[in-house]
């Protein structure tokens, strides 16, 4: 993927370049980014505009000093020296909602603001039981043309929101043919620093039977997110606030718009601190409960974490159990994690952010566990630091 960016010097010698295209914002950022030098993993927070601001006060951050914690001084250690070793910019460990560890580098600190990726799909997921509850949405086996207009009538429009939650949509990619490639000629690039994150949704055509296959596709989560906006009548950085950051005393965070005014961003990039994925990670430990309030339903939190039929490690927008285990070690952080052995606990939960932004959540020792970074790791592994962490923790109430 970093190879994408050397593009820049070719700007003008490729067909549908941003110098050929009637999009100023795009020219503008693509411009901005060759500029700076910037694969998606390296753009700094501050470079995002115009931006939704996520409205919220903070409520204080409950810590434990690690002695204090049943979680072993040397497992802590271990953990922290392997983050640091792989480029992490943070690591906060919590037990039984409380954090026993936090650690930053590279300058950073409990304030700094970083890009959590695609781990923003678990909280889109959040947001639409949220919307069910409410009966903004009637069901995840509603298609998807009764939010859809576009496609009523249409065999695309019969995909449904169960079928989008799962990456099983059958939609295409909507990529022709360039991948993950960074480049002014993607339609995706185009579409991800455009100003219209909707005109690319609404173009994309069935290529397999839906409920069938397991594909991972950022524009069908964007998709939802359109879904979610169009039946709550809400924009996505309101409820957002209003169901979330707000109920959980999260700091005020900023999503990237496609125009002023415009759509959010709802397949990546929450810009927040670190510290509060703690307490995202500790509501689904929590199944969907934050002191006093249930801010999602119980009955959502199982249901987002059922293992769907087309990909056993994945359910409604996260990650579940096991994944690759063993083999060569793939470069950098792919796709579909990585393990070099087994998770310890049996009931791993991840939500997983380009770049290897994580939030693991291991319910059975009540454990969880942020790890955020702007720079390739070295060797990564998804094993390593739930395995150490919880392998170090004395045996919880829920074992």
């Amino acid at each position: 993927m970093r190879a994408g960016w050397l593009l820049g010097g070719m700007l003008a010698a490729l067909p549908g370049t941003a110098v050929a295209q009637d999009d100023p914002l795009f020219d503008q950022r693509w411009e901005s980014l060759i500029a700076g030098g910037y694969e998606p993993l390296t753009i700094p927070t501050d470079w995002y505009r115009p931006v939704a601001v996520v409205r919220s006060v903070p409520s204080a951050v409950i810590t434990t000093e690690p002695t204090a914690s049943a979680i072993a001084s040397s497992a802590l250690a271990a953990a922290s020296a392997w983050a640091e070793q792989q480029n992490s910019t943070a690591l906060i460990v919590a037990h039984r909602g409380e954090i026993v560890f936090e650690r930053y580098w590279q300058g950073s600190g409990r304030d700094t603001r970083f890009n959590p990726q695609s781990m923003a799909k678990t909280v889109l997921a959040l947001l639409i039981g949220t919307a069910i509850e409410r009966g903004e949405i009637g069901s995840v086996d509603d298609p998807i043309e009764r939010y859809l207009t576009e496609w009523s009538g249409q065999p695309r429009g019969a995909i449904t929101l169960r079928e989008m939650l799962w990456m099983a949509s059958g939609l295409e990619q909507g990529d022709d043919g360039f991948g993950y490639e960074v480049s002014p000629a993607n339609p995706i690039v185009r579409h991800s620093l455009g100003s219209d994150f909707t005109r690319l949704l609404l173009s994309l055509e069935p290529v397999t039977t839906p409920g069938t296959t397991f594909d991972y596709n950022n524009q069908v989560t964007q998709l939802a997110g359109l879904v979610l906006e169009r039946a709550s009548k809400r924009d996505f950085a309101t409820l957002l606030s209003e169901r979330l950051w707000q109920p959980l005393g999260l700091a005020e965070a900023a999503m990237p718009l496609d125009r002023p005014g415009g759509m959010a961003l709802t397949s990546c990039c929450i810009l927040s601190r670190p510290v509060d994925w703690v307490r995202i990670g500790q509501l689904i430990a929590d199944r969907g409960r934050y002191g006093s309030a249930q801010v999602v339903p119980a009955s959502w939190i199982d249901e987002m974490l059922q293992p769907s039929p087309t990909y056993r490690g994945y359910g409604y927008q996260v990650w579940v159990g096991d994944q690759t285990i063993g083999g060569e070690r793939p470069p950098r952080v792919p796709l579909i994690p990585w393990q070099g052995e087994p998770f310890a606990s049996a009931r791993m939960i991840m939500l997983h952010g380009h770049g290897g932004q994580r939030v693991y959540v291991m319910p059975d020792k009540d454990l969880v566990v942020v790890r955020a970074a702007r720079q390739w790791p070295g060797e990564w592994d998804d094993a390593v630091l739930p395995n150490v962490l919880w392998r170090g923790t004395a045996r919880g109430e829920n074992e």
